[in-house]
């Protein structure tokens, strides 16, 4: 076959040698714009502190206390709702083994009920509810955020206990005892209105305190009461008026 110089024979007829090897020659594939992936969960926000018009963050001492409510609620769904739901599954096996009868039928409405109750009981767990109390005031957190109040502001503080019946009616135990701190002057809840979700007005529950009080319900079968006495005087003790009877007010007829 004939060549020329400088030329090869393609398909198609004569070309220049040079112009075939730029054409065979490989182009850089463009660089494609990737977004880095990470499989991580989003970084929390960190924690925000709340502090009262006109008062400034503090750093708190190294015996301060932290009161975990919500891993109290954890704990009684783990054991209550553990032990109902256990019992609910072992009766539902019971009829489908043993034939119906009255009593499992009964018995597997009452743990079933008993089951869903400590799971709605519980269902503030995961909101990272507790107090923190410390020399220089009361904190209540909730969902990320710290809301704190010098010791000079309060009164006293207290667990208040409901009796479970009340008004002729059955009391929710989740709503049976609570934390309450009274304030110690009435201009108190203008200086924290960040406090107005929790705070209540009824008569006094004890001689000498406001009818103001600011209350936290409390996890019902928990050592919360205790522990925050405990906390309370190892600060404050000149604060604590102890664990007292509570009424609702009467309902209106």
């Amino acid at each position: 076959m004939a060549t020329l110089d400088g030329m090869k024979w393609l398909p198609g007829g004569w070309q220049r040698a040079d112009r075939v090897d730029q054409e065979r020659a490989t182009v850089p594939a463009r660089a494609r714009d990737t977004a880095r992936y990470t499989s991580g969960p989003p970084p929390e926000p960190a924690t925000r502190v709340q502090p009262g018009v006109g008062h400034r963050p503090v750093l708190l001492s190294a015996d301060a206390h932290d009161v975990d409510v919500s891993a109290s609620s954890f704990r009684m769904l783990l054991v209550g709702g553990g032990i109902s739901g256990l019992l609910t599954v072992l009766m539902a096996a019971a009829l489908v083994n043993s034939g119906s009868s009255v009593g499992l039928w009964i018995g597997q409405l009452v743990f079933s009920v008993l089951f869903l109750w400590f799971i709605t009981a519980s269902r503030g767990m995961l909101s990272s509810r507790g107090f923190l109390i410390d020399r220089s005031g009361f904190y209540a957190r909730t969902r990320g955020e710290v809301f704190g109040v010098a010791w000079d502001e309060i009164k006293a503080v207290g667990v208040g206990t409901l009796p479970w019946i009340q008004n002729s009616r059955p009391v929710a135990p989740e709503r049976r005892q609570a934390l309450e701190f009274y304030p110690a002057d009435p201009g108190f809840a203008a200086r924290h209105p960040e406090l107005d979700r929790w705070l209540v007005a009824e008569p006094p529950s004890m001689p000498g305190l406001p009818g103001e009080r600011y209350r936290f319900h409390l996890p019902p079968f928990s050592r919360l009461p205790r522990n925050l006495e405990a906390a309370v005087q190892a600060v404050a003790p000149q604060k604590w008026v102890g664990q007292y009877k509570r009424r609702l007010p009467p309902t209106p007829s």
